[in-house]
C-alpha cells in the first residue's frame, strides 16, 4: 500500500512539473512573439508557479536520481522493489511506468533547458524557467553518474 500511495503522489508532481514547465515555455514563446501571438503575457507564469516549479523540480529530480543511483547494472530501475518471486508479466508493468516517469522528466527537462535557456530571448522567460534549464542540465549529468556508476579514476602511483 505504502508503495502504491509513493507511487500515485510521484505522479502527481511529474504531471504537475509537465504543466508548470509547458505553461512557462508558452507564456515565454507568446512574450517573445508579442505580434503574432496575444493569449497569454509575461504575468500568466506567476511567481508562486515560479516557486512551486523549483520545490517540484527539486523533488522529482530527487527522485530520479536515488533511484538511478541504487539501480544495479544490468538491472531496471525500481526493480528492486518488487518481489523476486512475482511472475516476470507482473513486473514489466513496474518497469514500464518506472521507464516512462524517467523518459518524461529527461522530456520535460530538456525542454526547459533547450527553449527556455538556450533558444528564447531571456527577456521573455520567466526566471524560473531559465533556471530550471541550467539546473537540469547539471542534474541530469549527476543522473547519467549514478545510473552508469561513473567514478572518478584514481591517479596512478
Amino acid at each position: 500500500m505504502r508503495l502504491v500511495f509513493g507511487a500515485i503522489v510521484a505522479v502527481i508532481l511529474l504531471g504537475v512539473y509537465v504543466y508548470l514547465i509547458y505553461q512557462g515555455l508558452a507564456v515565454a514563446k507568446c512574450v517573445a512573439a508579442p505580434d503574432t501571438c496575444t493569449s497569454l503575457k509575461a504575468s500568466d507564469f506567476t511567481e508562486t508557479m515560479g516557486q512551486s516549479l523549483a520545490i517540484i523540480a527539486g523533488l522529482v529530480s530527487a527522485l530520479v536520481i536515488a533511484e538511478l543511483s541504487v539501480t544495479k547494472k544490468g538491472q531496471a530501475p525500481a526493480a528492486r522493489v518488487l518481489d523476486p518471486d512475482l511472475a516476470e508479466k507482473n513486473k514489466r508493468p513496474m518497469e514500464l511506468i518506472t521507464g516512462l516517469y524517467l523518459l518524461v522528466w529527461l522530456f520535460a527537462g530538456f525542454s526547459a533547458f533547450l527553449f527556455g535557456y538556450l533558444q528564447l530571448p531571456a527577456s521573455s522567460l520567466p526566471p524560473a524557467i531559465a533556471e530550471l534549464g541550467k539546473g537540469w542540465l547539471g542534474i541530469a549529468v549527476g543522473a547519467a553518474y549514478a545510473f552508469f556508476g561513473i567514478e572518478q579514476s584514481k591517479p596512478a602511483g
